[in-house]
């Protein structure tokens, strides 16, 4: 988007002048202009330098953008992956999940829940419910690892297992929430022996649910898949046959990305 492009959305939706600078800032690199210095930039733009390097200044901050220490050009940082990857997982990985998704809602006729890790949270990018009842929109939604059985799995299988950033004690959202490290880190161990993880109203009263973690093509986990519902369901019989539900649903996708 160009500055005439800019004054065009000016006078109708753009609120916030200064986004429409920053994002067009983000705009200037290409794969065949992968690395640009401030001047480039405002040659581009027509912006003045102070302009550009205040926007180009915050995004480094934030990880956005990257300087190099040799040339002082700038790069687009890492952390904008992120964003490709939550889009990517949302139109290929939640794509391909969603029959069986809704195959584990209707043999256990309870809620499903897909997630991945992103931030050290859980970030939810699908549900299903059994039947034909309203998909709850939960694309965006984030919970703590540590007190949700989606989050718990993805700790657990996570290749890095570098728990040194989880705090202690943990905050606890119920009575039942594990907020020692110790005693969590024991929990993980016992989910990687089970390959399952379970959350015994840690994070919301009454409600449980029993998780499995899913695999890429190299080993690492990727993300996660729960069936939740009221706890008086979930009992010490019936988890293990929940888990096994899922398994066996889940078993064609294991290892396809």
């Amino acid at each position: 988007m160009g500055v005439s492009q800019e004054k065009g959305l000016m006078e109708t939706d753009v609120k916030v002048k200064s986004l429409v600078k920053a994002i067009q800032v983000l705009e200037c690199f290409t794969a065949e202009k992968p690395s640009l210095g401030i001047s480039e930039m405002a040659g581009i733009l027509g912006y003045n330098k102070t302009t550009i390097y205040n926007i180009v200044a915050t995004f480094t901050a934030l990880g956005y953008l990257v300087q190099d220490p040799v040339t002082q050009k700038y790069s687009l940082g890492l952390k904008l992956l992120h964003f490709g990857y939550i889009i990517n997982s949302r139109l290929t990985l939640s794509a391909v999940l969603e029959p069986d998704l809704q195959k584990i809602a209707d043999a256990t006729k309870e809620t499903v829940y897909f997630g991945i890790p992103y931030e050290e949270k859980v970030l939810y990018l699908d549900t299903k419910t059994p039947g034909v009842q309203f998909q709850r929109p939960i694309l965006g939604e984030k919970a703590p690892m540590y007190c949700t059985g989606l989050g718990k799995c993805l700790l657990a299988f996570r290749t890095d297992r570098r728990f040194s950033d989880i705090p202690d004690p943990l905050p606890a959202y119920t009575e039942n929430t594990i907020t020692d490290k110790t005693e969590l880190l024991k929990e993980l161990d016992e989910i990687r022996q089970r390959g399952y993880a379970v959350d015994h109203m840690e994070h919301e009263f009454g409600i449980s649910c029993v998780a499995v973690p899913l695999f890429g093509q190299t080993k690492e986990i990727i993300g996660a898949v729960s069936v939740s519902g009221p706890s008086l369901r979930f009992t010490a019989q019936t988890v293990p046959k929940l888990y096994r539900v899922m398994a066996d649903i889940l078993e064609e996708v294991q290892y396809i990305y």
